[in-house]
């Protein structure tokens, strides 16, 4: 934010402060993908033309992420409109403009690729995380960082700790660090895992949500990461990992397969007992650990931010220029029309709060005059009808 605040020429509006008045900006990027009918709307009254980055399709292919299916499919029916309205949809990955392509969601001459930029890290501060002790970490210690999203495939994680302990008498402990989320998680698989396999508990210490000095310490730390992920849009954590000379196990999927260097995926997917002979490898050879580092982190070097910045401007210009779409016009028809039926519901359901207290208060005024004697009246009360009108 203090970035921001430092450009010239820079407005920064809270969204609070937004209102029909508000002036279009030429382009509007939205640099993730849209998640409510909401998001859409606010891009096509904020833009005369507007930019999308779409960071991966896993929500949209995946409705196990959602309360119910008909989120999911609101989740859905807001990605196809935002998509169509966008004059140029902006992916990390071959493997995104791929899916994107195989749905239909996109045409290709709308797709630009843009990989993020690498090259952010700072060293920082370090700190252990609280609960932790040296001695749980004797042997050394495989790393799982991020959410138990079932994609993340923390299961695997476990079943391949289990394997390199089983076939290769490996002592060390794997560290799960991240959010647990309230849908879509892989924690009670994990658990139902480990109740089966009374040996691993004590091998596994799950740390729930770390902050960004103890991540650090924890990747500074660590034999290696465990990636095992079976969807990424890019999969920024094998390179951060070489980056900062940890090696990492994940496999050839998805956008990894594209991205990564021939022969540094040490997973075969799913197979636990192979892919735990190549982990053990880099745990304890010291050339294959130098060999993998350095053919990740070299990918690594050639995604810079100002390599990303200047195909963002090179794409704002595209998309300020691009001829006018049917498609996207009729997007922003659409968006319109479910703006004016959301207030047409909005309204309603105030109309309908407000009658229903109103009923309440009418009961509750009732109550308090007749008191006791409520019993006495109504469709089954103990007194003739003709007595309940003269009361």
């Amino acid at each position: 934010l203090e970035l921001l605040r430092s450009l010239p020429a820079t407005e920064i509006l809270p969204a609070e402060e937004l209102d029909p008045a508000t002036p279009r900006s030429a382009i509007f990027h939205r640099p993730q993908q849209m998640f409510s009918p909401g998001d859409v709307a606010l891009a096509v009254a904020l833009g005369e033309r507007i930019v999308v980055s779409q960071l991966d399709l896993i929500a949209y292919r995946n409705p196990g992420y959602f309360e119910d299916g008909e989120a999911w499919e609101d989740y859905r029916r807001a990605s196809r409109h935002g998509l169509s309205a966008a004059e140029r949809v902006v992916v990390f990955s071959e493997h995104t403009r791929r899916e994107l392509l195989s749905d239909g969601l996109v045409e290709d001459s709308r797709i630009r690729i843009v990989p993020p930029g690498l090259d952010h890290r700072s060293p920082g501060e370090q700190r252990r995380p609280e609960g932790l002790e040296q001695h749980q970490l004797d042997h050394g210690f495989l790393l799982c960082l991020g959410t138990d999203f079932s994609h993340k495939n923390r299961l695997f994680a476990l079943r391949l700790l289990s394997a390199l302990r089983e076939e290769h008498a490996w002592q060390g402990v794997m560290v799960l660090a991240g959010t647990h989320v309230p849908l879509g998680s892989s924690l009670e698989l994990e658990r139902a895992f480990l109740r089966e396999r009374g040996d691993l508990r004590e091998a596994v210490l799950d740390l729930g949500p770390v902050g960004e000095e103890e991540k650090a310490w924890l990747i500074a730390h660590a034999g290696a990461l465990a990636y095992p992920s079976v969807y990424e849009g890019f999969g920024l954590v094998p390179f951060e990992s070489a980056l900062s000379g940890i090696p990492c196990l994940f496999a050839a999927q998805s956008s990894l397969a594209d991205a990564a260097p021939d022969g540094t995926a040490t997973i075969v997917p799913w197979d636990p007992v192979a892919s735990a002979a190549a982990a053990h490898a880099l745990l304890t050879d010291a050339a294959v650990r130098a060999q993998h580092v350095t053919a990740l982190a070299a990918a690594a070097s050639r995604f810079t931010w100002e390599r990303a910045a200047g195909s963002m401007v090179e794409i704002y210009r595209e998309a300020a220029i691009a001829p006018v779409r049917d498609g996207a016009t009729l997007s922003r028809d659409v968006v319109q029309r479910e703006r004016r039926l959301s207030v047409e519901h909005e309204l309603e359901a105030a109309r309908l709060v407000w009658e229903r207290e109103h009923a309440q208060r009418m009961y509750d005024e009732l109550n308090a005059e007749v008191g006791a004697g409520l019993s006495l009246i109504g469709p089954h009360g103990a007194l003739p009808e003709a007595l309940q009108r003269a009361l």
